[in-house]
């Protein structure tokens, strides 16, 4: 099924761009559309930030980001819900280590968990884990050893926060996504999600877990969740990605690579291998599919044992509009995550996920296609006027 076509209706997702805009995010697709340029771009963008040079990132914060704050963000959903594009609100800002920071995330959460259950466009909250608590201290459990103790009243202050998440979704109705986070303390949040997930899931995927498909382990974890589903009577919520730190990883561990695809055809093949392991136990899964991979969109929209009411397909913001829009026009349930917080600790979040290969260079290369074409047809068009 081709979902790259280039259609007047298309084209139409951009009509929320200045043609300024327009011509920005032209120039940065296009750097980083070829390898030579991507990293230099990157390297940018970051630099800009860290300089504050404002005329250039208000620009990309209207492009790849949905404001500041939760009220900004509102508006941009109700703008996407008219395309029948739901939205996943993230509230973005990362590395902040203080118990201030980490309460205030969670009445961020409870926040948008009122939102989204007053709305039928918002089918996710999202919680990252790391601004729920230390890294040191999902570390310190993991070991756990006779030093723990010390982080004992601190840990149980990181268990408090994600129940007073969980059960307050439950109660307003919504889902709750819980983001990756790196190798050295994902077990514990695995640990988190499943203990919670035999409390919440019995009637529908209240928590969702999000699989990294670069691990060498994720084909096996799928099969485990699965017994699991079918021992507890529960159902699987999971969200489905490549993953978004193969570079740290591999500069963190020597051995990393016997454990991570360090390829991107062996991560897009376990990654399709793992929808077609859902698709055939989907009684048992709740499926979030987090991909602008055109061959893996290609084959859920394809998959006659995934319908529509079973799954949702997931894009970064700004990032292939024209993919979501035709996901859409074939039947999908569609969701955009939209980043929001104050763009300068926010920034962070995108370039990662873009400096990762979560979002591949052919993405980037037929959407710069359909910017050129759409910049073109403005000037044409305003020429004739």
């Amino acid at each position: 099924m081709e979902i790259n076509e280039m259609n007047s209706k298309t084209l139409s997702i951009y009509f929320r761009y200045t043609t300024t805009t327009l011509c920005i995010k032209y120039i940065v697709t296009l750097l980083l559309t070829y390898k030579i340029t991507k990293r230099l771009s990157i390297y940018i963008l970051k630099l800009m930030v860290k300089r504050n040079i404002k005329i250039i990132t208000n620009k990309l914060n209207g492009i790849y980001f949905c404001g500041e704050t939760l009220e900004q963000a509102k508006d941009v959903t109700g703008m996407l819900a008219k395309n029948n594009i739901s939205s996943v609100l993230d509230y973005a800002v990362e590395g902040e280590e203080d118990a201030s920071f980490f309460d205030e995330a969670v009445n961020s959460t409870l926040r948008l968990i009122e939102l989204a259950s007053s709305t039928n466009h918002m089918p996710y909250v999202v919680v990252k884990p790391s601004s729920l608590g230390s890294i040191t201290v999902y570390q310190a459990k993991i070991k756990n050893d006779h030093d723990f103790l010390i982080y004992q009243p601190a840990w149980e202050k990181v268990l408090s926060r994600y129940n007073q998440i969980f059960a307050y979704a439950q109660q307003m109705s919504v889902c709750v996504m819980i983001d990756a986070e790196q190798s050295w303390f994902q077990p514990i949040i695995d640990k988190i999600a499943i203990e919670n997930m035999l409390k919440y899931n019995k009637e529908k995927a209240v928590i969702t877990l999000t699989l990294q498909c670069y691990k060498k382990s994720s084909y096996e974890f799928i099969q485990l969740m699965n017994k699991l589903a079918i021992k507890h009577n529960i159902k699987i919520g999971i969200k489905l990605v490549r993953g978004a730190y193969l570079e740290e990883e591999l500069q963190r561990n020597d051995s990393a690579s016997n454990h991570f695809f360090t390829s991107k055809p062996a991560t897009d093949d376990n990654y399709n291998a793992i929808i077609e392991f859902i698709a055939i136990n989907i009684e048992n899964f709740t499926p979030f599919f987090a991909t602008h991979n055109k061959a893996s969109i290609s084959k859920i929209l394809e998959n006659t044992r995934l319908t529509n009411h079973h799954y949702w397909l997931g894009q970064l913001y700004g990032v292939g509009d024209h993919i979501s829009l035709n996901a859409v026009k074939h039947g999908a349930r569609v969701c955009k995550y939209l980043p929001y917080g104050p763009f300068e600790k926010s920034l962070p979040y995108l370039l990662r996920r873009i400096e990762e290969n979560a979002v591949s260079i052919t993405t980037f290369r037929h959407e710069n296609k359909l910017i050129r074409k759409e910049i073109i047809s403005r000037i044409v068009g305003k020429n004739h006027e």
